[in-house]
């Protein structure tokens, strides 16, 4: 089983969704606001980040500001680790400041928002079904609400890279990746050495659960029995409907890919 040393992340959360309506006398529209709320634990606690949502560009220094932390000793400020991707693993870190903190800081302030090392505004989007952490240092809970557009439609779809993918369901929903909602294109090895593997975050100091996907066939070949297409744990039991491996609203996961781009479509409305 591959492994690799991820970020962790603990909170719990909460999510709604609100209508909005204009009609005039021939044109009839409908826009569904959607937003939901983080609590990132005190003390060095992560959250692995969702957006869930589309808004303003999806501009950081817009859409993930309220309930930020900052101080004027650079010691307890919220931070952004944002996966750079597949193709080159790591992290972009960004450290949110007020502008009076940041002139502290750094000699001169852009407003508040999220900064880099040199003390420059950073100028990043954080897409819908994208994936990032936020930690908190602070002895207080962060709380963070994000709002935007919710995201729907017949062809919603998130690229999956060769290697590691920081990604989420792209709507604000709890269910299993590979559901009939969600059809993840699970990739499977009879081999089970190029299959695709989720990682989920379990939270606390539990570390990660990981799943592998299998077809029906392939997990009989490697585990004696197969119960359909899916994603198994270790011991060979599919775990796809069980919503202990769930990621929550408002939450990412890690999809490890091997091969060429997998494309995952799929859709939602809300009605």
């Amino acid at each position: 089983m591959r492994t690799k040393a991820l970020l962790l992340s603990a909170a719990v959360f909460a999510a709604g969704l609100i209508s909005s309506q204009a009609q005039s006398s021939n044109v009839y529209s409908v826009n569904v606001v959607g937003y939901y709320t983080i609590n990132v634990l005190p003390n060095g606690g992560y959250w692995f980040l969702a957006n869930q949502a589309t808004n303003q560009g999806n501009d950081i220094n817009l859409i993930l500001t309220n309930g930020m932390i900052s101080d004027p000793n650079a010691t307890f400020n919220t931070i952004l680790y944002k996966w750079k991707g597949a193709a080159t693993p790591g992290y972009d870190v960004y450290t949110y400041f007020t502008d009076g903190d940041a002139v502290i800081n750094f000699g001169e302030g852009f407003g508040d928002g999220w900064y880099d090392g040199a003390g420059a505004k950073a100028n990043v989007a954080f897409n819908e079904g994208a994936g990032a952490f936020l930690y908190n240092p602070a002895s207080l809970t962060l709380t963070n609400t994000l709002v935007g557009q919710v995201v729907q439609g017949s062809s919603m779809s998130t690229l999956i890279l060769n290697g590691y993918n920081a990604v989420a369901i792209k709507p604000a929903i709890s269910t299993n990746t590979d559901s009939l909602l969600t059809q993840f294109p699970g990739k499977s090895d009879p081999n089970a050495s190029d299959n695709d593997i989720y990682y989920h975050w379990k939270g606390g100091a539990l570390g990660y659960d990981v799943l592998t996907y299998f077809t029906d066939g392939d997990a009989a070949i490697n585990f004696g029995e197969g119960f359909g297409n899916g994603w198994y744990d270790g011991a060979g039991v599919l775990q796809s409907t069980n919503p202990v491996y769930f990621p929550k609203i408002g939450e990412a996961f890690f999809i490890f890919h091997v091969g060429g781009t997998s494309n995952w479509v799929y859709s939602f409305s809300v009605k």
